[in-house]
């Protein structure tokens, strides 16, 4: 007798257990399923926390070099310069704008011309100044 053989008449006697005790069988059934659906649970429950422990508990390494944090710093050094020549560059010419339009706005009579240019001499003041104003705000 090969081995199928015996495992087919271990079938055909569980299934005549069965039949003889259907309740029986289908509540064991089940309760097979409910305590495998539990039994899963746990499981993923313990897995949880056990990487929580992991990452929360269990100190972590960090190799870095010392001069890592300094190249980055110097590119954004780098990158604040530009803007800042930038803007104080902007404010500059607006300033000069500014200064132009009130000189031309002397000559004539009229009052708008006047309180344009000097919203454009404090818009280029302000550009002109930003950097000091900024560092002035932060510090």
């Amino acid at each position: 007798m090969s081995y199928w053989d015996e495992s087919e008449k271990e079938n055909t006697g569980a299934q005549e257990e069965c039949k003889a005790n259907k309740g029986f069988c289908k509540l064991m059934v089940k309760l097979l399923q409910k305590f495998r659906r539990k039994r899963s649970k746990q499981v993923l429950g313990m897995i949880t926390l056990s990487l929580l422990y992991v990452f929360l508990v269990c100190p972590q390494a960090v190799f870095a070099s010392g001069g890592g944090a300094a190249s980055v710093t110097a590119s954004f050094n780098t990158l604040k310069d530009i803007v800042v020549a930038l803007v104080t560059s902007v404010g500059t010419i607006v300033l000069l704008w500014g200064f132009f339009e009130w000189g031309t706005s002397l000559q004539s009579q009229e009052g708008v011309m006047q309180a344009n240019a000097f919203k454009r001499i404090g818009g280029g003041l302000v550009m002109v100044l930003a950097p000091q104003l900024i560092t002035a705000f932060v510090s």
